[in-house]
Order: structure tokens, then C-alpha cells, then sequence
């Protein structure tokens, strides 16, 4: 059966940074740099939050790829199950508010009824008016013989759970989202067949261009609080770093040497960079903070603080920093 892109979506970059064994229990007071607001993340398959200099658990297993809503009142996620997923919005409690998507069906785990009727929804991102959540998902349930997911697209889901079509590229599945200021999205594009890369492409008037001086393969892209910048990590003789471009497309400029930086994420005020790497010895991806300028010369960031200790953050779930 035809089910190998959603293994690839959900290990998206695992050729692209080390693999390390995962740490099974996690302090639960971090010692180092204090964070300035709220930092989501995802370990042991649920969604953490870190504040101060404490993190805990906010949701529990299954859940993961979390985003606050533009005024860090709500929590967009998603829940993986067996041969699918679902979009819910909890509040910043992390009560669950709201489920946007009814991908899971009756059939049993692993039967062919329950492949012919099983939808995917990931890579959630909020709109800016936070009104509703877009995510990539499938646009009909596997059909054929074998059965074979069509690529997954771009849809808008309103908060009672409607939702429409804003995008589909027949050739290739369509990623993790970000919505510039003026309504065009970037995402990340997988043309179709193994030796597909990853590319950040600009959505705009129903047309999909690449991002003009974006390197391949890239992905996890996430931007600046003014809509100037882009930074998102690039794959790298089988690691990754993280790299600096406008948001409307120009030269990229490296930021990280450290070999598996990703994930990047922009403090609310712009003036700090979160983003995880696995630390020289590690066993897992820990959390980082670097200072922000902005030069004649573009972005540019301070040398990175590590400051969490054998966290195992689950790298491809993202981050997401609010107030």
C-alpha cells in the first residue's frame, strides 16, 4: 500500500540531521537561561510548554506540531493516530476547545477498510486575524488499487471545523506553512518521487513560484515578528543550519555551523532566535537562544546559548514562542 509520504513527511529531514537515541525522562526544572514569555514544543509525543526557566507537559500524548494563535489565547495541534491525524485548538491551559477535522475512522488499525477511509492534516499555522488554522492535508481519502494518497494540499479550516481549498500542486506535497503579512504563504514543496527535495516555494494569486535565493533542500521556515525576514534550515552534507533571507526573496546568509540546527523560531519582540540542534555528545535535540541585529549586511545573530539539557525536543514538531 501506498503510504510511504506520510513517513516522510512526519521524518521530513531525517537525512538531514543525525539520528540520536531518545532520552526518556527529562528534569523537571531546567537549569540555564531564562526564556522570555512562552516556548512550545513537543518531547515524548506530547506538546510542552516553557516558561521561565520551567517547562512541563500542557497536553498529552498523542499530540504534537503546536502553534499559538496570534494572541497566544489558543493552541493549534496535531493528533497522530494510527494511519492518520486531526487538527484540535486547545486554550492556553491546554483544554481542548475545539476539533477541526474527523480523519480517524471506525475501521480497525491496519485493515484495508481503515486505509481507504484515513486522512492526514499537519504542519498547522494560524491566520493572522486568527479567524481560522491553515494546514496541509489530503483532499480525498486513498483511492485506487493499492490505494494511494493524493498529495497533500493546502486547506483553510474555520474553527467550526469547515474548511476550504487554498492550494494543491498535483506534482508534489505541500508543508509547513507561513503566512506573510501580505496573505501570500510560503511553504515547503516535495516534488513527487524519491528524489524529491525540499524547497520553499512562495503561494501568491493562486500561483506557486520558488522563494528567489532560497537553497535546496530547505525547510522549517519561520518569520521575523515585522514580516522582513525569513530564516529556515538548510540541509547540509547530512546535517543542516540555519540560514537568513528576506522575505521577499534576495541572497541567504548562513547563521549556525553547528551541523543539525533547525526548527528556528523569532521571540515576539525580534529580538531573539530559538531553534534546536543536538549539542556535540548529545542524545537529542535541545533547545538554543540567539541575539538578533539587523545590519546594512541583513540578519544577523549572536553566538547561541544552549539552554536545556538532553530534552530530546521532537525537531520536526517546530517551536512556538508568544508572549
Amino acid at each position: 500500500m501506498h503510504r510511504f509520504f506520510i513517513t516522510l513527511l512526519l521524518l521530513i529531514t531525517a537525512c538531514a540531521t543525525p539520528s540520536a537515541p531518545v532520552t526518556p525522562t527529562a528534569p523537571a526544572s531546567l537549569r540555564g537561561d531564562e526564556v522570555t514569555g512562552r516556548i512550545l514544543f513537543s518531547r515524548s509525543g506530547g506538546i510542552w510548554l516553557w516558561e521561565g526557566r520551567e517547562a512541563r507537559q500542557l497536553i498529552a500524548p498523542p499530540a504534537t506540531q503546536a502553534v499559538f494563535d496570534p494572541m497566544a489565547e489558543r493552541i493549534a495541534y496535531v493528533v497522530p493516530r494510527a494511519g492518520a491525524s486531526e487538527l484540535l485548538v486547545a486554550d492556553r491551559t491546554g483544554v481542548t476547545i475545539a476539533q477541526l477535522t474527523r480523519n480517524d475512522p471506525a475501521a480497525p488499525p491496519g485493515s484495508l477498510d481503515r486505509v481507504y477511509a484515513a486522512m492526514w492534516a499537519l504542519y498547522p499555522a494560524w491566520l493572522p486575524d486568527g479567524s481560522g488554522v491553515l494546514a496541509a492535508a489530503q483532499a480525498a481519502p486513498p483511492a485506487g488499487d493499492p490505494p494511494a494518497d493524493a498529495p497533500l494540499a493546502i486547506f483553510r479550516y474555520d474553527l467550526n471545523g469547515q474548511r476550504q481549498p487554498v492550494f494543491a500542486d498535483a506534482n508534489a506535497h505541500l508543508g509547513r506553512i507561513t503566512v506573510l503579512p501580505t496573505g501570500e504563504l510560503i511553504v515547503v514543496r516535495t516534488p513527487l518521487g524519491s528524489d524529491g527535495q525540499q524547497q520553499l516555494y512562495r503561494i501568491a494569486g493562486g500561483q506557486a513560484t520558488p522563494l528567489p535565493g532560497a537553497p535546496a533542500p530547505a525547510y522549517d521556515p519561520a518569520l521575523s515578528p515585522d514580516g522582513r525576514w525569513l530564516v529556515f534550515a538548510v540541509g547540509i552534507n547530512g546535517g543542516s543550519d540555519l540560514y537568513a533571507l528576506p522575505a521577499s526573496g534576495g541572497s541567504a546568509v548562513r547563521l549556525t555551523d553547528l551541523g543539525t540546527a533547525r526548527a528556528p523560531v523569532f521571540s515576539p519582540d525580534g529580538a531573539m532566535l530559538a531553534f534546536l540542534a543536538i549539542p556535540p555528545g548529545g542524545r537529542g535535540f535541545d533547545l538554543y537562544l540567539a541575539g538578533v541585529t539587523v545590519t546594512d549586511d541583513g540578519l544577523q545573530i549572536g553566538p547561541p546559548r544552549r539552554i536545556s539539557t538532553d530534552f530530546a525536543i521532537n525537531a520536526d514538531a517546530g517551536l512556538s514562542w508568544a508572549r
